[in-house]
């Protein structure tokens, strides 16, 4: 019995093809990763034959490196955190000025660490928490994008 459910395969077989298209294809994610295109295929397949095969854990490391955004990184990441970070409600006008104000608070908490041209420890804590902040926000976001969010 395989422990991740329908939807969660489907999650990371789509995020498998999305970084094979990303990379220029299949062809030049075989070459690039050295394994023939006959088996990523088979990944990013949602066919009966090849459900229950997914991207070894290498090869998603690898193909997340060469690509400009890590596909398989936050699909596996947003099932890892799926308990913790809840993927319901609706995103609507609230909800972007809400990240808009956390990812500001970012900015401004950075600018002002910078202003003595020297970051010091309590500054890099200070900007770490933000970001850590503003991470778990964007982290609901993805859960809601990735699980089909309501839009309001």
């Amino acid at each position: 019995m395989r422990a991740i459910s329908n939807e969660h395969a489907d999650i990371i077989k789509t995020a498998t093809a999305s970084a094979y298209e990303a990379i220029g294809g299949v062809s030049r994610a075989a070459d690039a990763l050295c394994v023939a295109s006959s088996t990523l295929t088979k990944y990013a397949s949602t066919g009966k034959d090849w459900r229950e095969n997914f991207i070894r854990l290498d090869l998603a490391i690898e193909l997340d490196r060469r690509n400009d955004y890590p596909f398989l990184l936050n699909a596996m990441t947003s099932l890892v955190r799926a308990d913790r970070v809840a993927p319901t409600g609706k995103v609507n006008a609230f909800t972007v000025l809400k990240l808009n104000g956390v990812l500001d608070d970012v900015v401004r908490e950075f600018a002002a660490a910078l202003e003595d041209g020297e970051i010091d420890a309590a500054e890099r804590l200070a900007v770490s928490r933000r970001i850590v902040a503003a991470q778990e926000d964007l982290a609901r976001l993805n859960a809601l994008m990735m699980h089909g969010g309501q839009y309001a």
